[in-house]
């Protein structure tokens, strides 16, 4: 049987809702408060570095430093997710990223900001996501049941996209009203509220087997088993492509408004909310779909690179944001399948080991792309660099297609690694 046959089972069941379990429904709610203002401040800081230096390089450097503790450092975050408390490592988390916002808005208003200090706070929250992304994925499946998994998952990236959604949006406006640093103080505020909220939630600590072993050592033994396990390496294999070449919205993005279209930055903001609008109508549609399946990654993956190539070839405002809300709803329809096919076939407790694989390639490599779009964007052209990434993301799926073209894929538990675990 082969990579598109489908499995002889009883007919889907509707998913069952998260949002029906009150611990969920408060991190939930925890997310939707933070998630808008992280996006602002995203917005914002990309917005400051082409006021400040107008350069794509400069901002491609942002990127490269915010996203290189995730690159180097988030696969140890799962291992630490997979072994302690979850809840004040969260918080935590949050009061060091409100921190540095603060920081940030401070500098700007009081007219002492050189790009320097982008550059070292951008290496701050850089560590704070690096733990971040991990525990989140990981705790989704600490407060629901496995027939709501898939409906918790769906849920937790929809919050990414409703911050994408309103949080560029709302930073056009702040910087046209108030200017760039009011956007790092609302920031702030969003991390507070977050931590208020997830004081309020009970989550239990889950004694794990091989806890007492090293960082080094357990994220070791998930690596081992994500190279033993087909369906594993298979998302892996996929995700890496979209992940390196696909998502650098934030350096993306940028270029396009400034480079390709001379757009103000309310109209830079809508083109980020474009994005967020199709992201955020895939994923009402994915909270009813039920369990991911190999056609649906594979597609979705495919759609993202040819999208990204006719974005490059656009002038037109219209155009440029209808593309880009269809690529967010590729996008999100990806990262989001890929993310709950992963946890469906992680062992208890690789959980977070497994979970910070996909965080690495979602988000940890972004240093590698921005580098890369920054550089062709400035020795060739924007629209030639946004194409490239758009061809090597087609080329991904592929790949993935020609390496499971004769196995059939189930995003199930391997009982291998729950054997491991009692060992």
């Amino acid at each position: 049987m082969g990579l598109f046959s489908r499995p002889r089972t009883a007919a889907p069941k509707s998913p069952t809702s998260a949002l029906g379990y009150p611990a969920f429904r408060r991190f939930f709610a925890s997310a939707v408060v933070s998630m808008p203002g992280n996006w602002m401040q995203i917005t914002a800081q990309a917005w400051l570095v082409l006021e400040v230096h107008n350069s794509p390089m400069a901002l491609a450097w942002v990127t490269t430093l915010q996203f290189m503790p995730i690159l180097l450092f988030t696969l140890m975050g799962g291992a630490l997710a997979d072994r302690v408390a979850r809840k004040p490592l969260l918080i935590g988390a949050q009061i060091v990223g409100g921190l540095q916002a603060l920081v940030l808005g401070m500098l700007i208003v009081t007219g002492h900001f050189e790009l320097w200090h982008l550059y070292g706070l951008a290496v701050i929250l850089g560590f704070v996501n690096a733990i971040d992304g991990p525990l989140r994925q990981a705790v989704i499946a600490d407060l629901v049941p496995r027939e709501a998994l898939s409906n918790g998952v769906a849920l937790g990236a929809l919050t990414q996209n409703i911050g994408r959604l309103i949080g560029p949006a709302l930073a056009g406006l702040v910087i046209a009203g108030f200017g760039v640093g009011a956007a790092f103080f609302i920031n702030t505020l969003t991390y507070l509220s977050c931590v208020l909220v997830l004081m309020t939630i009970r989550i239990e600590k889950t004694v794990l087997v091989g806890a007492k072993v090293s960082l080094i050592t357990a994220t070791r033994e998930g690596l081992g088993y994500a190279l033993k396990s087909f369906p594993v390496r298979f998302i892996l294999v996929a995700t890496a492509f979209i992940g390196i070449f696909g998502q650098n919205f934030t350096t993306m993005i940028p270029l396009v408004a400034s480079y390709l279209l001379h757009a103000s930055p309310a109209k830079f903001g809508l083109l980020n909310s474009a994005l967020g609008a199709g992201s955020l109508a895939a994923l009402l549609m994915l909270t009813r779909m039920g369990d991911p399946t190999v056609r649906r990654i594979l597609i979705a993956g495919l759609a993202f690179g040819v999208l990204l190539i006719a974005i490059s070839q656009s002038s037109s405002m219209l155009v440029s944001c209808a593309l880009f809300a269809v690529v967010g709803a590729a996008a999100v329809v990806f990262s989001t399948s890929v993310q709950t096919a992963l946890q469906l076939v992680s062992p208890p407790h690789l959980r977070g080991r497994l979970a910070s694989m996909v965080t690495f390639l979602i988000v940890g490599t972004s240093p590698l792309g921005a580098m890369m779009t920054g550089a062709i964007a400035s020795n060739i052209s924007v629209a030639v660099a946004i194409a490239v990434n758009g061809g090597l993301c087609a080329l991904g799926m592929g790949i993935a297609v020609w390496m499971g073209h004769k196995r059939q894929i189930r995003f199930e538990p391997d009982p291998r690694g729950l054997d491991a675990a009692a060992e």
